[in-house]
């Protein structure tokens, strides 16, 4: 079984953690050994942007085993970066677990210390009423990482994405990365209808190889 665990808090923003749920809620029906769950805090219900509540399946005590640890980004991460238990249980993961994010969830990764000396990604389009662009502000929360621009920025262990909407090819990359093939991953994207636009996006990543040179088609 390969497991997918989806941190989520209050002011998370909706469609970074659903997006990649429900890319592996479709990838099941091709592979029921896959699995993907959230976990909070606590158990306590989380209230979203736009006022959904959802439960975690599990708290940051229970310590779920998972080959992927994802954390999406929105309003919450502001005070989610200054959470000492989260920061503290991030470090704590095996080094085999993949560390994921979507949007300002690399934020948590910087103030964890995780980004220094590698590339990382981050939303590239702030709201109107922001000072400064989200990617801007990784910069200033990690000053030793390399920022890039891609939508999808693989270092190894680490894995970020752009903004918002990038979590749909967050989920269908880490399907990748779990070890399916391209035409596993393109049959997903199929059944979503979402398979033009992943011919379009799939190509707009950078994947750091393990001689420190990176590689992209966009």
């Amino acid at each position: 079984m390969r497991r997918l665990g989806i941190y989520v808090f209050d002011g998370v923003e909706v469609i970074d953690f659903t997006a990649p749920l429900g890319v592996f809620a479709v990838a099941r029906r091709l592979d029921p050994e896959l699995d993907a769950f959230l976990l909070g805090d606590t158990l306590t219900p989380v209230k979203t942007t736009g006022n959904m509540l959802v439960i975690p399946r599990y708290d940051l005590d229970d310590r779920p085993d998972m080959d992927a640890f994802l954390v999406p980004g929105g309003i919450g991460t502001r005070a989610e970066m200054h959470n000492g238990r989260l920061l503290a249980f991030i470090r704590s993961l095996p080094q085999e677990t993949l560390l994921v994010s979507v949007c300002t969830g690399s934020w948590i990764y910087g103030k964890a210390g995780l980004l220094d000396g590698i590339a990382a990604t981050g939303r590239k389009h702030g709201d109107p009423s922001e000072k400064i662009v989200p990617i801007d502000r990784l910069a200033q929360i990690a000053p030793s990482c390399s920022i890039d621009r891609h939508r999808i920025v693989d270092a190894g262990r680490v894995i970020t994405a752009g903004g918002i909407s990038s979590g749909l090819e967050t989920g269908l990359y880490l399907l990748l990365r779990f070890g399916y093939d391209e035409e596993f991953v393109d049959t997903v994207a199929y059944t979503m209808e979402y398979d033009r636009q992943w011919a379009l996006l799939k190509g707009d990543r950078m994947v750091v190889t393990p001689s420190g040179s990176g590689g992209a088609s966009r």
